[in-house]
């Protein structure tokens, strides 16, 4: 392995971890946002996030598969 195949492993490996987490941090707080008329929330930008309802479904779903649960945890809003 050359030096600079070893840095641009050592980059991936430990820097760019930290990218992907604060990617899935940034998407799950998006989601939040889409569901915050769900939670109670007054949300804005309603009608703008109308057509986004297919893609939050999808997400939903993945997001609650991440944390732990195995169906969804809001009545209102089946995906399982």
């Amino acid at each position: 392995m050359s030096p600079r195949e070893v840095l641009k492993e050592f980059y991936r490996l430990k820097i760019g971890s930290g990218f992907l987490r604060e990617a899935r941090e940034l998407e799950e707080f998006f989601t939040f946002l889409l569901l915050a008329e769900f939670f109670g929330l007054s949300a804005p930008y309603k009608l703008l996030f109308a057509e986004l309802t297919p893609e939050l479904l999808e997400a939903f779903h993945a997001w609650h598969r991440r944390a732990g649960f195995k169906t969804s945890p809001l009545e209102y809003l089946p995906c399982c």
